[in-house]
């Protein structure tokens, strides 16, 4: 074997190396890809502020936290419904601008990549069902989320209104101004049997 065959042997090792190690690599990125073209728009905001999308306008107003949440039947003294983590009640005001909506998809999205859907424990007095917004009628509309104590600094809520449609949907990301110092606070604060329909615990 010369060295010419040497060399290009070399080259085309070093070659398809480079092919797989770009397939590997596309293929990893493709599905974020396709995953970013289907996320609604999304408009930024923090609590307080009047964040205002395509479809509606949003106003976060408090954030509360709780060891446990009161339960829906007072018969007999039932124990309240309690968690290994935290629950944390997000209160807002909500209206559309054009046409009535509800405000079907509801998360909280912590530092790392979690996630927490809305999902009120089943047995707790939590807020029902969703109202529907109406064109210039600023409605109150509660949202429960349960998730570790460690996750709560940091987190955003994100609202919109979903369908089978993202791309075409809108959605509204508000910062919860919960720093480490805030988070912690709220969190040594969290009272036990929270009432969620109540204005207050």
């Amino acid at each position: 074997m010369n060295g010419r065959e040497i060399l290009l042997r070399a080259g085309a090792g070093v070659g398809g190396t480079l092919l797989l190690a770009g397939a590997m690599w596309l293929h990893s990125v493709r599905p974020q890809v396709r995953a970013a073209e289907l996320d609604p728009i999304r408009t930024g905001g923090a609590v307080g502020e009047e964040v205002a999308t395509r479809y509606f306008s949003v106003r976060v107003e408090r954030v509360d936290a709780a060891r446990s949440l009161e339960p829906s039947l007072s018969l007999g003294n039932p124990p309240p419904v309690g968690t290994d983590g935290v629950y944390l009640v997000v209160r807002l005001r909500a209206t559309s601008r054009e046409e009535p909506l509800q405000l079907s998809s509801a998360v909280l999205e912590t530092p790392g990549g979690y996630t927490f859907r809305e999902d009120p424990r089943t047995g707790s007095a939590s807020a029902g069902a969703q109202p529907t917004f109406e064109p210039m009628i600023w409605t109150p509309a509660t949202f429960l989320f349960e998730l570790p104590r460690n996750r709560v600094a940091g987190a955003h809520l994100v609202v919109g209104t979903g369908g089978l449609l993202p791309q075409l949907s809108a959605a509204a990301d508000i910062d919860l101004g919960l720093t480490a110092d805030r988070a912690a606070a709220l969190l040594r604060g969290a009272p036990e049997r929270y009432k969620v329909r109540a204005d207050g615990p």
